[in-house]
């Protein structure tokens, strides 16, 4: 208390028999903070939620120190007090999960760093992080469509990727496992990105790129590019073939057949795919037929779950 007090005291330039009020309290705090000491800031942001129990900004400025302070139970208190009372920022749903994942409560912070992304895509840290969340989890192909959606459409706006390392890292452990230790369920997820949503879908050996899920198409498209790209081989059975897209033109496309591709940790056998200069790289029904798709929504983020049909 009585650093505390210094400190109330040097920032206010008054008297220490002064008696402070709430908003001297949150002043000093938010001044403790601009220089970087959050012990100062922590210890006014406390004084000010006790004199403010009804102000839920307050108590998410305060999970957030309790956060970066790394004090997550305490953190989660402060953050679940201020989500109860209607905040809902990202900042706050951040530190939430970061929090419930150094408590060692997982699956809670895998659910809530989506609910943070559905928020703010963009947070490449709690994107990276939930990643890793999820791989620890055995549920490498949903991380990897989280990381694959977000470097495609970095690449597509002539950016470069910014996961290709930790991408890396999961399709070099699935490739020593197999596909064995994921989807234990015989299932596996994908989050909606951009209106949309997006699979991971690899060709051999190749990089998994991010495959747009088109419920309407049907047919399972690419570009030239990317053919060249996995140097993939494969056998042309049309060599043009009229493709209508979905803005209304119609292109000339080459059909090929491969004989294996994969869709998450899913092998898709035989399959036949179209080629164009132009060809977005999209999951059209030839390939999702092979599929149960089941779309759900959970506060405000949406899965399509993909499940594959008992042969018959």
């Amino acid at each position: 208390m009585q650093k505390l007090l210094l400190v109330l005291c040097v920032v206010f330039l008054a008297s220490c028999s002064k008696t402070y009020t709430a908003n001297d309290y949150k002043k000093a705090g938010q001044d403790c903070f601009k220089e970087r000491d959050l012990n100062c800031a922590e210890e006014n942001w406390a004084k000010y939620v006790q004199m403010r129990p009804n102000d839920s900004s307050g108590h998410a400025h305060y999970a957030l120190l309790l956060n970066w302070n790394d004090k997550p139970d305490q953190a989660i208190v402060q953050a679940e007090r201020a989500i109860s009372m209607g905040e809902g920022t990202y900042d706050l749903y951040a530190a939430y999960a970061a929090s419930l994942e150094k408590a060692g409560r997982t699956d809670e912070a895998i659910d809530w760093s989506y609910k943070t992304l559905a928020i703010v895509p963009s947070l490449v840290d709690v994107r990276g992080s939930l990643a890793k969340m999820l791989v620890q989890k055995n549920r490498q192909y949903e991380a990897l469509a989280l990381l694959t959606s977000f470097d495609d459409g970095l690449i597509a706006k002539g950016d470069g990727a910014y996961f290709e390392g930790q991408r890396i890292a999961i399709e070099s452990n699935i490739d020593r496992v197999g596909n064995s230790k994921d989807a234990p369920t015989g299932v596996f997820r994908v989050t909606r990105f951009g209106g949309h949503f997006y699979a991971p879908v690899r060709f051999g050996a190749g990089h998994a790129s991010a495959f747009m899920v088109d419920t309407g198409a049907t047919l399972t498209t690419m570009n030239d590019d990317m053919l060249k790209q996995l140097k993939l081989p494969y056998k042309v059975m049309n060599d043009r073939v009229p493709l209508h897209t979905a803005d209304g033109r119609v292109a000339s496309a080459r059909q090929i057949a491969v004989e294996s591709m994969n869709v998450g940790p899913f092998e898709l056998h035989n399959m036949q795919v179209f080629i164009c200069p132009n060809c977005a790289s999209l999951l059209g029904q030839n390939s999702l037929s092979q599929f149960n798709l089941r779309s759900s929504r959970n506060q405000g983020v949406e899965f399509l779950t993909f499940e594959p049909r008992a042969a018959h």
